[in-house]
């Protein structure tokens, strides 16, 4: 059965959502599940997991219906950014718990400085902005790799290039990315250990 939002854009959809209609929650769930799973299960190496943070994401879309913001209503991007957090946090309690099984004290109820806080918020931006400042052909081949989780074989039919073009996109995002991030993580821990 077609979906009533089917030939809907994203940004109608956040419009729909926003009004409370369940039918477009629906229709993102059918839009995206596969590429979000995809992306979950590629770094979590475990579907059960990688379902639940989407169903983790896609609940809180919903949850947050009445106060969303999704930036320039670029849906694909905000449900990324979701799904990265999830994965983060999916990982960091897998961490937890393998220090609590070697037999060290975790505390779970900690939360972070205002200052680790600042230095998150700018280590992301300073990751989006270096993101955004790659040639275009590399940006797309990483953020279809990083967000989407598609192949090399995929990406390089999707785009029309051969594996080898996106070999070298893939290669040369990530040594910009790594390098100029390098400075930025330098500078925010320097910034923590001399604020404590």
């Amino acid at each position: 059965m077609a979906s009533l939002y089917q030939h809907h854009t994203d940004k109608e959809l956040v419009a729909k959502l926003r009004q409370g209609e369940e039918a477009a929650l629906s229709e993102i769930y059918e839009r995206y599940w596969d590429r979000l799973f995809t992306v979950a299960a590629n770094r979590l190496g475990n579907a059960q997991e990688a379902e639940e943070c989407v169903q983790d994401v896609l609940y809180k879309l919903w949850r947050l219906k009445d106060t969303l913001y999704v930036e320039n209503d670029d849906l694909s991007a905000y449900l990324a950014v979701g799904m990265r957090n999830q994965i983060f946090n999916r990982r960091l309690k897998r961490h937890r718990e393998r220090l609590r099984a070697a037999g060290y004290e975790v505390n779970d109820t900690k939360q972070p400085s205002p200052e680790q806080l600042l230095i998150a918020q700018e280590l992301q931006e300073r990751i989006d902005q270096t993101i955004n400042d790659l040639p275009s052909q590399c940006r797309i081949v990483f953020e279809l790799s990083k967000k989407e989780g598609k192949t090399i074989k995929q990406m390089a039919d999707q785009l029309g290039i051969s594996e080898n073009t996106v070999k070298y996109h893939l290669k040369k995002a990530n040594r910009d990315i790594r390098g100029n991030l390098d400075l930025s993580v330098w500078f925010a821990v320097l910034f923590y250990f001399f604020q404590k």
